[in-house]
């Protein structure tokens, strides 16, 4: 592991609805290069918990932190490293694919961002409809747009809800191949899914939630999948 790299640590978090505890101490952490599928049966707390990690809610309890090395980063680096894509896509409608991305460039700070939006459109496939605004896309075209402001941003860590939703086939094998990718690249990536595919193709670790808490945290790959699902459906009621 290099001394240097960025990790994601989870410490004791914890989250209360009313009387329901969604999350129920949960702790781990991830390094960077590691692509980490969360997975568990709706309502077991994976939405909340990349929330959480991604610093849009707060934990009741427990702390989330980014650390360089053994150096915690501070309120603004992370900001800047933390890239979340939610379930509720984050574009902006009534703007272009093009303005999206630009504008997020613009946002993050990046350098030469027209020039970064042509090369992330071309990569997700949106360069012959960049003009369009997003509103008149299909949910996947919209799904390409916000991975292409996650790109665009520069984030170093990704948090997806869910990213393969409105896919096409040939769009979530393209999606793993992305994810795989950029964990190679050297970044922290986590996911929510439903699917053992999308596990056995792209994760190198698998996380599983029940009930809130972390019940097991397992190797990617085919056999980490069947493991895990197996877990998840024989909580089945």
């Amino acid at each position: 592991m290099n001394p240097g790299a960025l990790a994601l640590q989870c410490e004791s978090v914890a989250r209360v609805f009313g009387r329901r505890h969604v999350l129920r101490d949960v702790s781990f952490t991830v390094h960077a290069g590691e692509v980490v599928a969360i997975v568990g049966r709706n309502g077991a707390g994976k939405s909340t918990l990349l929330s959480i990690l991604a610093g849009r809610r707060q934990a009741d309890r427990g702390s989330v932190r980014v650390v360089q090395g053994d150096r915690p980063a501070t309120d603004s680096q992370t900001r800047s490293w933390l890239g979340f894509l939610p379930h509720d896509l984050l574009v902006y409608l009534d703007l272009t694919a093009r303005e999206n991305l630009e504008f997020t460039g613009v946002l993050h700070g990046r350098p030469d961002p027209v020039q970064r939006a042509a090369e992330v459109l071309s990569a997700v496939g949106l360069a012959a409809d960049a003009d369009r605004t997003v509103r008149t896309f299909s949910r996947g075209m919209q799904q390409r747009t916000a991975l292409g402001r996650l790109m665009a941003s520069g984030a170093r860590a990704w948090l997806l809800d869910e990213p393969s939703t409105g896919l096409d086939e040939s769009g979530r094998r393209w999606l793993l191949q992305l994810l795989a990718e950029q964990g190679r690249e050297g970044r922290i990536v986590m996911f929510s899914t439903h699917h053992p595919s999308e596990v056995e193709a792209a994760a190198t670790r698998v996380l599983v939630l029940d009930g809130g808490r972390l019940v097991a945290d397992l190797p990617g790959g085919a056999e980490g999948a069947a493991a895990a699902f197996s877990l998840v459906d024989g909580g089945r009621s």
